[in-house]
């Protein structure tokens, strides 16, 4: 996930897992006897806060193949949207809504603060503060100049990097393969994943998305397992390509 408008903190060459400790943890695992109970988030629907004006959207999604269906409350559609994107990147560990403010002077020298979006933390350490807007005012060359002065005045402690980003920056394939991922992860099905995971592990070449669930003997168990590793980053495929059987795909542990 790496929108347009994508405000850079700090140097590449930092070793982000030694840096500092997480802001948070991963998400919470299932229960293996009722896996689709959903677990609410920390923030519940009375305590947006600033946005408590605007509308109110439940975004249920689960992060991790082994993790709890959750419910996410966003602002806006916009919001739920970009949570979606967001959630189905293969290298995002979680994420939190409306967790982090930021206290900076602005540009006219007031003292205020603000309180982001989406805090995201991906697995090599590096976590993001986002600020979802429509697209318009994502793009808006004023509103950039903001963000720029409160990202200069954040502490390397909070994050590494500030995205500005409405649904419409991710590409419309990289939509539609989040869209699958979601949709995979409302099963529950670890026997089929374990099985897809191993010959995923066992062939160390590239291999074609139907090549994989025609060696598992499973069927569409096999293609939903499939779908669901690639949104966990345990198998790798080209962010931009769609889910067809011809898809090439490789594993991560290769």
């Amino acid at each position: 996930m790496k929108p347009s408008n994508y405000v850079k903190k700090t140097p590449l060459a930092v070793d982000y897992s030694k840096r500092r400790r997480a802001t948070f943890s991963p998400p919470p695992l299932a229960d293996p006897d009722d896996p689709h109970k959903i677990v609410r988030t920390r923030l519940g629907k009375d305590d947006i806060g600033k946005s408590s004006g605007t509308c109110r959207v439940a975004f249920l999604t689960r992060l991790h193949r082994r993790a709890a269906i959750e419910e996410f409350w966003c602002a806006s559609y916009e919001e739920a949207q970009v949570f979606l994107q967001i959630a189905g990147h293969p290298d995002v560990v979680n994420f939190k809504e409306q967790f982090t403010e930021v206290p900076f002077e602005d540009l006219d020298g007031k003292q205020t603060f603000t309180r982001l979006d989406a805090h995201v933390m991906f697995r090599d350490g590096r976590e993001v503060l986002v600020s979802i807007k429509y697209d318009e005012k994502a793009r808006r060359k004023s509103y950039l100049k903001e963000v720029a002065n409160i990202a200069a005045q954040t502490p390397v402690e909070v994050a590494d990097f500030y995205a500005v980003t409405s649904r419409y920056m991710f590409h419309p394939t990289y939509r539609q393969r989040a869209e699958a991922i979601h949709k995979a992860r409302r099963g529950w099905d670890p026997e089929a994943d374990d099985v897809v995971l191993k010959i995923a592990n066992q062939n160390r070449c590239r291999f074609r998305l139907q090549e994989i669930v025609e060696a598992s003997g499973l069927g569409h168990r096999a293609q939903r397992a499939v779908v669901q590793l690639v949104g966990d980053g345990d198998i790798r495929k080209d962010l931009f390509d769609p889910f067809t059987p011809e898809t090439e795909l490789w594993s991560a542990a290769a």
